[in-house]
């Protein structure tokens, strides 16, 4: 049996090894958007509306009904979900469906009285779930009707959520850290707890930042003065080699214990597997055109895809098979339940390893670099409750091995 596992991990980390995009040949133009529910894959091509597949892209079928329609054309900009509701981002405002789909009405009411402002400029250009919390980030200045916006009640109603932002700015960008929402704005970062009173965060960023990402302590950030990096909240900044110079937009996510960026240039998706100190190309299998005309990212807990001009694309995450295949092989967290943290036996492994904890979205939230061949104490710090999985790097050979799931309560 062991015999086996290990032929199982072995193969499966050659295979991560060799990852390469695979497009989906779904016939659609122009995918801007991208969101998995209930097993099914939306996404949103322009200006065809939203297309679903519950056979892992085998077959796409339209769900547009509910939806407006100008001169034959469905202008659906963004789509996203929380646990229960579908969200779609148009010129008209935000629309939901309860049914996967088959329906959609429309949900752009403030509480309070009045809507928020759509056109052919301002919408809501992304969607994020962060605990019980929808946030729904609108392109266009904020004085436009741009900004963030939030939802706890499935979209009945919306609350403006950009409290301390100015009426010169726009939101480009959000990632949660614990309790804590970084946004990226065209005047630099800001922070806020649960979305409310944000505050600027760092020193010497006062220009775009067109995407965000927040993993352990650094700070992750796709400017227009480039790829860099922190580790001390921004007060200090690091140029990533690597990238692209200056970009005029840009895409970032952690993913499966990497970090892949797009900025929609003819270095098309870059991919990071030094926590962002470097990024080299990782383009193999995208059609050419698509090389430099991606959109977006969205992360399932065993899929990472990228939407772009003529066609959808994936790859794998390592939260496929992993646990079964390497229980018996990896050195076991404990306990699996915790509420303060958790030990790792890392006795016998090459000391100077990495863990990396991964969330149900396959995102990657902590990383801990360094650690010695001794047991290891993992707190929970501002790890939200929910699901994890551990994985482990070795420090010579750089493969990751699955050290199991725990759970925080």
């Amino acid at each position: 049996m062991m015999r086996t596992k290990a032929l199982l991990f072995a193969a499966f980390t050659a295979s991560l090894a060799t990852a390469q995009w695979t497009p989906y040949n779904t016939g659609l133009q122009s995918i801007r958007s991208i969101t998995t529910l209930d097993n099914a894959i939306y996404v949103a091509a322009y200006p065809t509306g939203v297309h679903k597949s519950t056979n892992e892209g085998l077959s796409w079928t339209p769900v547009n009904t509910g939806l407006p329609v100008a001169s034959g054309n469905i202008f659906v900009q963004s789509v996203g979900r929380n646990a229960t509701h579908l969200f779609a981002g148009t010129q008209n405002g935000i629309y939901r469906s309860s049914d996967a789909g088959s329906t959609w009405t429309l949900a752009n009411s403030l509480a309070g009285g009045g809507s928020m402002t759509a056109s052919g400029t301002v919408f809501a250009n992304k969607f994020f779930t962060f605990g019980n919390t929808t946030y729904a980030v609108f392109q266009g200045l904020i004085s436009a009707g741009g900004g963030i916006y939030t939802t706890t009640n499935n979209g009945t109603n919306w609350l403006t959520g950009h409290s301390g932002m100015s009426a010169n700015m726009r939101v480009y960008h959000i990632t949660q850290d614990g309790q804590d929402i970084y946004a990226g704005t065209n005047i630099g970062i800001y922070r806020s707890t649960a979305g409310a009173n944000w505050v600027p965060v760092g020193s010497g960023v006062n220009f775009d930042i067109f995407a965000i990402q927040k993993v352990g302590n650094r700070i992750h950030i796709i400017g227009s003065n480039g790829y860099q990096y922190s580790d001390n909240g921004g007060m200090n900044w690091s140029n990533a080699t690597g990238g692209v110079a200056t970009p005029t937009k840009g895409e970032l996510i952690a993913y499966n214990g990497n970090i892949y960026a797009l900025t929609g240039t003819s270095s098309g998706c870059l991919r990071s597997t030094n926590n962002g100190v470097s990024y080299s190309a990782f383009n193999t299998g995208l059609a050419p055109v698509d090389v430099v005309s991606n959109e977006e990212f969205h992360a399932s807990p065993t899929t990472l895809y990228m939407g772009a001009l003529t066609d959808l694309y994936s790859i794998p995450g390592s939260t496929v098979d992993l646990a079964d295949a390497e229980a018996s092989v990896s050195p076991l967290p404990y306990p699996t339940a915790f509420e303060d943290g958790f030990t790792i036996d890392l006795s016998g492994q090459p000391a100077n390893s990495t863990v990396l904890l991964i969330d149900a979205s396959g995102r990657e939230v902590r990383r801990i670099n360094g650690l010695p061949s001794a047991p290891v104490r993992i707190e929970r710090g501002t790890l939200v409750a929910g699901r994890y999985l551990c994985q482990l790097i070795d420090p010579t050979s750089g493969l990751q091995r699955s050290l199991g799931q725990v759970i925080a309560q």
